[in-house]
């Protein structure tokens, strides 16, 4: 199910007031103890041969059998210890430990760190517990740990908006949290919360991620050329991953702010589950404001639950759900809206989502292993302003998914999967058709004034059928080959769309490894697009094409090196027909583009006092909206990324890191002239502008350099931390937008955020 494009000029006001109510304020926590705590144990689970951190071994603490998974950087930590020695067990597939008896002391309030090296062995005895499990290397995937990438400076700690700092990743401003992905739109992203859809990541389109970071595991970007496992619709796939609740006993933490508090409880379930419940509100709407301007001042919220249970050693069962609202509302006045009265009075906005979702993983032998899951997610999107204008959307969507991975021998590995979904679309509308991508009159009034409104009510039902059959074949040693077939059906363009999707990886002397992927994938219509008395409902599926190519060496156990060269063609994209007749025939299918670059990328990491990145990438994205038009920028083209990051543990309780960012002006199409136009009800003259080519024009290069520094502590047998970041520490005037005069003789840049302190202070149990 794709998303809806925002409105530009609601989004950059939102934004504007929130983010301002965001970086000003002083953050203070406040929790409340269940038990007493004395100390704890971090630790790092490394390879002898590689150096590597170990992901998902199963470490153990013997006097007290709790146990952990490290997580993508190989780290574990056990919190609220009493004072003494504990033995610490590691299990993990192919690897024993190079001594027993892996003691720590644990003194009262003090943390104790740990490193622990496992060497290689090529038989694993039966009698073993195995935990963890090693995930298929695939083409285009970064997987990043979510303590790590919360550490990045200028991010807060949230994790979903430090995404930017990978390669490839940009982001159209300060105030605008939605990604990039090589070259594509937001709304080719597809966001997953284990394995259940996340509707929208950002709380009115970058502010706040709408996922409490606390209870977060990992996170896999797909960038691109991603395997049959990932069906329709999707041009990048973020896929995250929450962690379970604490088994050993009832925690929780809750963060006091002045823009929204936050609070995390979690638990154990017996011996064999745990629980969590997360979540937050904002409050601005509650502060003694008086103004005539905002009828609804900005308000959001959201929730994570999660329950985890173990219904034997070889199932494991999950139970969830997750939601998220945002609400504003103001009144614009007849200067706001130039000379179109209609368009004046209240504009109120509410997008919200709501899913609930169950799987159960499953091994149903030692070959054979199965994860089945159910979800049900309603979504709500409704704006109104002026005199009737109105959009309402109400979509209800079920999906039942199962995969099964079955090893055949040592060689291969067979992956299958099939995917039902069902989902109502209500809705009504007063409304003009939405505007293409790069259309510039999409954010000026006139847009609403002179295009022609449509007035429909409707009911339809969208049916997915989605399958995949896929194999990964190990012929030689150095050889890895991975095939697959996808096949998705979709009842309203009553098509099959049928999906190749393969890679190659050689594993090279001296450490490299050589990758390549191909694959075909189909985007279907936007609703809006396809319905019926508002789109046109003979559309088709439009098509891209992914080639990648990637070579990863490591340089020294501690250091990676990354490059990657992707081509995306793209066929039957779906744009607004011009010429004049039957009105069904708005959106054809006629466009075609692509978006090609490359990626560079050094990863540095030495255990957990240092790591940092480098990040370059180059890319183009173009477009050709009819045929017959002259090749344009993609209104995300963004063709310089560069991203420097870095931490550094200057103790065991203080840390520093920095990032910098460079980034490409954002494209946009210039007024040229402009002609005075009489309103086509009112007769009032107003002027309207007469445009350049299409995105022919860029704002000034982005930079800006974030500082962070932070301090940990145990007082009082509790965990407190505080920090301080400073974002644009060189207060570089970046450009948002170009505004015009109301003749459009004179342009104004419109700036981003200036120079700003952020303070925060936590305490956890």
């Amino acid at each position: 199910m794709n998303s809806w494009y925002g409105i530009k000029g609601l989004s950059r006001c939102l934004s504007v007031i929130l983010l301002f109510a965001l970086f000003i304020y002083i953050p203070a926590a406040h929790s409340e103890q269940f038990i007493a705590k004395n100390g704890e144990i971090r630790g790092t689970v490394y390879g002898q041969e590689t150096g590597n951190p170990l992901v998902n071994a199963t470490v153990r603490l013997a006097e007290t059998e709790r146990r952990t998974l490290t997580d993508e950087n190989g780290d574990f930590r056990f919190e609220d210890l009493p004072p003494g020695d504990y033995t610490i067990a590691v299990i993990a597939i192919g690897y024993r430990l190079l001594e027993e008896g892996n003691v720590a002391m644990v003194k009262a309030g003090e943390i104790t760190e740990v490193k622990i090296y496992l060497a290689s062995v090529d038989v694993i005895l039966d009698e073993i517990e195995v935990r963890a499990r090693s995930r298929p290397a695939t083409v285009g995937r970064q997987s990043v740990g979510v303590m790590e990438i919360r550490r990045i400076p200028g991010s807060a700690g949230d994790a979903l908006r430090a995404l930017q700092a990978l390669p490839g990743i940009g982001a159209a401003s300060d105030f605008d949290g939605q990604l990039y992905i090589r070259g594509g739109a937001p709304e080719d992203n597809r966001f997953y919360l284990d394995r259940a859809p996340l509707f929208y990541p950002y709380h009115f389109g970058g502010l706040v991620s709408t996922v409490n970071s606390e209870i977060l595991n990992r996170i896999d970007v797909y960038a691109g050329g991603f395997g049959a496992e990932f069906g329709a619709d999707a041009q990048a796939v973020i896929d995250i991953y929450s962690r379970r609740g604490r088994e050993d006993r009832i925690g929780g933490k809750f963060n006091i702010n002045l823009l929204y508090s936050e609070g995390l409880l979690e638990g154990p379930i017996g011996s064999r589950g745990s629980w969590y419940l997360a979540g937050r509100r904002s409050y601005f709407d509650l502060l003694p404001i008086e103004t005539t301007r905002i009828t609804a001042f900005p308000r959001f919220w959201d929730y994570q639950a999660k329950v985890s249970y173990d219904l034997s050693e070889n199932h494991q069962f999950n139970v969830k759900a997750f939601a998220a609202d945002d609400v504003m509302g103001f009144k614009l006045g007849l200067a706001d809206v130039e000379y179109d009265p209609t368009l004046a009075g209240r504009l109120d906005f509410e997008s919200r989502f709501n899913v609930q979702a169950a799987d159960l993983r499953s091994t149903l032998t030692d070959r054979l292993t199965s994860h089945i899951s159910i979800s049900r997610a309603s979504y709500l999107q409704a704006f109104s302003f002026g005199q009737g204008l109105f959009l309402e959307l109400e979509p209800v969507q079920y999906e039942l998914r199962e995969d099964l991975a079955y090893r055949l021998n040592e060689k291969h590995r067979l992956e299958s999967g099939l995917l039902a979904s069902t989902t109502q679309w209500s809705g009504a509308a007063n409304f003009p058709r939405l505007p293409d991508e790069g259309d510039p009159t999409a954010s000026e009034s006139q847009y609403f004034t002179f295009e022609e409104k449509v007035a429909v009510d409707f009911d339809q039902r969208f049916n997915f059928i989605e399958g995949y059959l896929q194999n990964r074949y190990n012929p030689l040693e150095f050889l890895s080959v991975t095939l697959g077939l996808r096949l998705d059906y979709f009842n309203v363009t009553d098509r099959v769309s049928v999906g190749p999707r393969g890679s190659l990886q050689f594993n090279m002397p001296g450490g490299s490894v050589l990758r390549f992927a191909y694959g075909r994938y189909e985007i279907s219509p936007y609703p809006w697009q396809i319905a019926q008395g508002f789109g046109n409902p003979n559309l088709k599926e439009n098509t891209a094409t992914h080639y990648i190519v990637e070579l990863e060496r490591e340089i020294s156990p501690q250091t990676r090196f990354k490059a990657a060269g992707y081509q995306k063609d793209f066929r039957d994209l779906i744009t607004r027909d011009q010429r004049e007749g039957d009105l069904n025939e708005v959106y054809l299918n006629q466009g075609q583009g692509y978006a090609r670059g490359i990626e560079l990328s050094v990863k540095h990491r030495a255990g957990d006092r240092f790591f940092s990145w480098a990040n370059y990438t180059y890319s183009v994205s173009k477009r050709e909206d009819r045929p017959g038009d002259m090749e344009r920028l993609y209104s995300f083209d963004q063709p310089h990324v560069a991203t420097v990051t870095a931490s550094y543990m200057l103790t065991r309780t203080w840390e520093i890191g920095a990032k910098w960012q460079y980034r490409t002006g954002n494209p946009y199409t210039p007024v040229v002239d402009a002609e005075i136009v009489p309103h086509p009800e009112t007769g009032r003259p107003r002027y309207n502008p007469i445009y350049g080519e299409t995105n022919s024009s860029r704002v000034p290069p982005f930079h800006r350099l974030d500082l962070r520094i932070s301090k940990s502590f145990i007082y009082q047998r509790w965990r407190w931390g505080i920090f301080l970041e400073l974002l644009n520490a060189y207060n570089r005037k970046n450009v948002l937008d170009v505004d015009y005069s109301r003749d459009y003789t004179q342009e104004q840049n419109v700036h981003q955020l200036p120079i700003l302190p952020y303070l925060g202070l936590t305490v956890e149990f």
